[in-house]
């Protein structure tokens, strides 16, 4: 049996690693920019997730689209050490961990 690395990799396993809670366009653009940024070079794969709030939620708390990493679970240890090398705060980023919602 040959073993590679893609025999390790579970599929449909994703984590919501973290989401941009940034106040303003400009600074969650920037904060999207460094993560994927730190991802890549640390070969982590990911996808974004948009949420767009409903219209009642839009227009009575004006709630803002929500922007989440999502992650495969085989690569957390890493996705972990990249944000720890960024230094973001809990004012432009909330960690979540936890298994992702997904709607395919």
């Amino acid at each position: 049996m040959v073993d590679n690395m893609m025999t390790r990799v579970k599929v449909n396993n994703e984590i919501d690693l973290c989401e941009i809670i940034a106040p303003k366009a400009r600074k969650v653009e920037e904060i999207r920019h460094r993560i994927e940024a730190a991802l890549q070079y640390a070969r982590v794969s990911y996808f974004l997730r948009w949420q767009e709030p409903n219209f009642f939620a839009r227009v009575f708390m004006r709630e803002h689209p929500r922007l989440i990493f999502c992650i495969n679970s085989a690569q957390m240890d890493d996705a972990m050490a990249v944000f720890e090398e960024l230094q973001l705060t809990e004012q432009d980023v909330k960690m979540l961990g936890n298994k992702s919602k997904n709607k395919y």
